[in-house]
């Protein structure tokens, strides 16, 4: 026993350590004694605290679960390695669950059994999935095969409670007056309560079902006894132990009220959403049912009314729903009901209609079709094709054929349907099938589609694709304080703000409760590219979520943890998969709750580097370690003209950091708008500075500003703060702005930029002809210089269509009354060739590298630098 792992921590660490594990797990001793049971364990099963003896799980397992799950415990010590079941076991509380357990078993260094380690997962919700898409494939097959309506209700019933093993359902239907209930199916409930409860009148306070169809509305009743609807039939329900029912009203498609399917229960309790929402779509499935069924009705009087003939014949006919014809062998019509009519927009009576076939859009041969019927002692033909009505669209519809008997002359009739609402509900219940009816997001099926599409396309492609695992943290307070109701619009204001986060070929899925996955596909090769961008989703997701709502009148705030894990290609399995991203979650929540956190070590330490200099930024800007520099800006004859204001971060450890290693990260986290503004403020402080010196006073100071500080409703007032509190001469200042920013709103931007060139300042177009250019949109912009971009110039002695560029620049700013300044010199030839161009201004190394405003102010020498062009 020296080795064993149970030995080597002390049983309370050993239990806190397993409480910390997710996953529902128990240790048995080789006699089948529970030792140790996690927290999980006693949730999945609703045990609670309660304390429990080694054999205590006779409480509530029957005995025959005993000896079954004893055998399996024998099983698992006989046969040396772990093994798995599923099995149907009641909860504490009173509910039936289906759990899969896996049973791993240890020996001691001897051989013989020592310990027997398990754990379970809940699967209900899984097989009641897989068993209620069975079950709707079923009762559609039905349909189709036009099965009787008693058979369809007692087969799908049978299915539902197959599905929910401790519910017993039955089928209302509400009678041809609208005022009482009839018995439709209820195959495990008493028969002497069912024929109890044949021919009630439906209203208020008489019971689940009544209410329902009276109100049209769900009735759930969790407490019989004490509920005052069952005022009337209480003591029959109690009478047959009878304890809850929850009705749900079935409805036609046009919304009329057909019936009710009720929900009994032997026991006290609740549905939860998963059942609900079973329920319903099983009242809608029952809808089609006993719609289709009073429609068959409808046509086999029509069909009796047809044999019986008389002077009716034609009203009956035309008070048909569905379109009735008559053709000649040939298939030419020749006559037809109003809804024939009305369906295919044919003429009067007596006018010829030509041939069936004309107004089909599908091929059919009508005459080999008849023959077929004619072979036939008995019967006829149905098929479906898919009609034409002129200047309209083809829409689906089922045709019967059938000969009639005894006709003067040889002659069949036709069963026209339009079966285009039919095709609608199949289509809704493949939805039901594939998406969440709270949200209309994709469901755990659809989802892990998805999923396995994106592993094969990530390793095709060698991209990387991402899965997040979103909690919502505290969710179960709002539901208990503010209802279900409440939680339910919260969780579809997270869905909504979730699709908002991700592109379009993205996938969000709801898997039940306030449990939710972002597919993120098409992510780099690079995994830490990959998981940069992940990691910027996930920012984005956890700002986006934790915005207030506004759930009816109440502001409320939520925030997520998620779990992130990167992938290329299917290694472990979709389900290992998710597993991961669940346990990266739980991690999230560990760290704090409103954060994020890869499954992936390696990945989770590339996120915290970039993480940690955003805060370093951050912090940077709270301890002013950033520090401007100035970079001479000179005319053709060498004399300053001033200077362009280029930030530094002086870093405790890293030293003078270059802007390049941060600008674009403090652009991604917003840190931007705080830096920039600081930069304009400290800028417009040394601009008055300057003013002051005789040497100076005539420099301009040109400041950049990103698109960010652009887009801020107040950039305006902040331009107007800097140069008051400063005291700097606004005509003195200019602000740099790039062409990048003039795909934006121009409209915006041209009315800012008027509304601050109004307070005297002026503005230069930064790296001009590398990006968007109009020349409508520069005449329109108030600008007072342009700056050829460093790249122009690099190459401006070397290569013609640089020179040419320079050269179209200076000539286009100069048409446009605009001052022409060259970024990037590095020589005097450069400088030279671009004087020659008739350039105005310069500005690079060769003229003066950036330095400390001290520096530069000593540079303002009263003689002018030898920088004249041709010396």
């Amino acid at each position: 026993m020296a080795g064993s792992p149970l030995r080597v921590l002390p049983p309370a660490d050993l239990q806190r350590l397993l409480d910390a594990v997710p996953v529902p797990l128990f240790v048995k001793n080789a006699q089948g004694e529970v030792l140790f049971l996690n927290q999980a364990w006693r949730n999945t099963l609703a045990l609670g605290d309660t304390p429990l003896a080694p054999h205590a799980e006779a409480a509530f397992f029957t005995p025959a679960q005993m000896a079954h799950f004893a055998a399996q415990d024998r099983t698992a010590f006989t046969q040396g390695h772990a093994i798995s079941n599923e099995d149907l076991v009641w909860r504490a509380d009173a509910v039936h669950r289906r759990m899969h357990t896996t049973l791993a078993p240890i020996f001691d260094a001897t051989g013989a059994p020592q310990y027997l380690v398990g754990t379970t997962q809940d699967i209900t919700e899984q097989r009641h999935l897989e068993q209620q898409a069975r079950s709707e494939r079923k009762l559609l097959e039905m349909l189709a095969s036009q099965a009787k309506l008693s058979d369809i209700m007692h087969s799908f019933i049978r299915d539902f409670e197959a599905t929910f093993p401790d519910v017993q359902c039955s089928v209302l239907l509400l009678d041809d007056d609208g005022l009482h209930l009839r018995h439709g199916a209820a195959p495990s409930l008493p028969a002497a309560y069912c024929a109890a409860l044949d021919g009630a009148a439906i209203g208020p306070n008489v019971g689940s079902c009544g209410t329902a169809a009276y109100t049209g509305r769900d009735v759930l009743v969790a407490d019989i006894a004490n509920n005052p609807l069952w005022e009337h039939y209480r003591d029959l329900a109690l009478g047959y132990g009878l304890r809850a029912c929850w009705s749900i009203p079935i409805r036609s498609s046009q919304g009329q009220t057909l019936g009710t399917f009720g929900n009994y229960y032997r026991h006290v309790r609740s549905p939860s959403e998963a059942e609900l929402g079973a329920i319903q779509r099983s009242a809608y499935l029952l809808g089609l049912a006993i719609e289709r069924d009073r429609h068959a009705q409808k046509l086999e009087a029509h069909r009796r009314a047809l044999e019986d003939g008389g002077r009716y014949r034609q009203a009956i006919l035309d008070s048909m729903v569905d379109g009735l014809l008559t053709i000649d062998p040939q298939g030419q019509i020749l006559t037809h009901n109003n809804a024939a009519a009305a369906m295919l927009g044919l003429s009067a009576l007596s006018t010829p209609h030509g041939h069936l076939s004309d107004w089909l859009a599908s091929a059919t041969d009508i005459p080999t079709l008849l023959a077929e019927i004619d072979a036939q002692e008995a019967g006829g033909k149905t098929l479906e094709a898919r009609a034409r009505r002129p200047g309209g669209p083809s829409f689906p519809v089922s045709l019967s054929f059938s000969k009639i008997p005894n006709a003067s002359q040889q002659s069949y009739v036709v069963l026209l349907r339009d079966i285009t609402q039919q095709r609608q509900d199949e289509e809704e219940i493949r939805r039901l099938a594939f998406y969440d009816p709270l949200t209309g997001l994709p469901n755990r099926r659809l989802l892990l589609d998805r999923v396995r599409h994106a592993m094969t396309s990530a390793a095709r492609l060698q991209q990387h694709g991402a899965l997040m695992f979103l909690d919502l943290d505290h969710f179960k307070l709002l539901n208990d304080t503010l209802g279900h109701d409440v939680g339910d619009e919260l969780l579809q204001q997270v869905a909504a703000r979730l699709r908002s986060c991700v592109r379009e070929s993205d996938s969000v899925a709801r898997l039940g409760g306030d449990e939710f996955v972002v597919l993120l596909e098409g992510l780099p090769p690079l995994a830490s590219e990959a998981a940069t961008q992940a990691e910027a989703v996930a920012h984005k997701i956890l700002d986006t979520l934790s915005q207030p709502y506004n759930l009816r009148q109440h502001s409320y705030s939520s925030t997520p943890s998620i779990g992130i894990v990167v992938f290329m290609q299917d290694v472990e399995g979709m389900d290992e998969l998710l597993k991961k991203a669940d346990v990266a979650m739980y991690q999230a929540k560990a760290a704090g709750r409103n954060t994020a956190r890869f499954f992936d070590p390696v990945m989770q330490a590339a996120v915290a580097t970039h993480a940690e200099l955003a805060k370093e930024i951050r912090r940077g800007l709270q301890r002013h370690e950033f520090v401007l520099h100035y970079q001479v800006q000179v005319d053709q004859q060498g004399h300053s003209l001033g200077a362009e204001a280029l930030v530094r971060w002086q870093h405790p450890t890293r030293g003078l950091v270059a802007p390049g290693q941060f600008i674009g990260l403090a652009e991604e986290t917003g840190m931007i708008l705080p830096l920039g503004q600081w930069v304009l403020e400290t800028a417009c402080v040394q601009l008055h500075a300057w003013s002051q010196q005789p040497a100076t006073a005539h420099w301009t100071l040109a400041v950049n500003v990103s698109a960010s500080q652009l887009a801020q409703a107040d950039f305006i007032d902040n331009v107007g703060q800097a140069l008051r509190q400063s005291g700097a001469p606004a005509a003195q200042l200019k602000l740099e702005i790039t062409e990048s920013m003039l795909v934006n709103d121009m409209e915006d931007l041209i009315h800012k930029m008027v509304s601050i060139q109004a307070l005297g300042v002026g503005f230069s177009l930064d790296d001009f002809g590398t990006g968007y250019s109009s020349l409508s949109y520069l005449k329109r912009l108030p600008l007072s210089q342009l700056k050829i971009d460093q790249s122009f110039v690099r190459d401006v002695l070397t290569d013609p269509s640089d020179a040419v560029i320079a050269r179209t620049v200076v000539a286009l700013g100069h048409s446009l009354g605009l001052q022409v300044i060259a970024e990037g010199v590095e020589s005097a030839a450069q400088r030279d060739a671009l004087a020659g161009m008739g350039c105005d201004a310069f500005q690079g190394y060769f003229l003066g590298r950036p330095e400390s405003a001290q520096d530069l102010a000593a540079r303002a020498l009263p003689d002018p630098l030898d920088l004249a062009p041709g010396r």
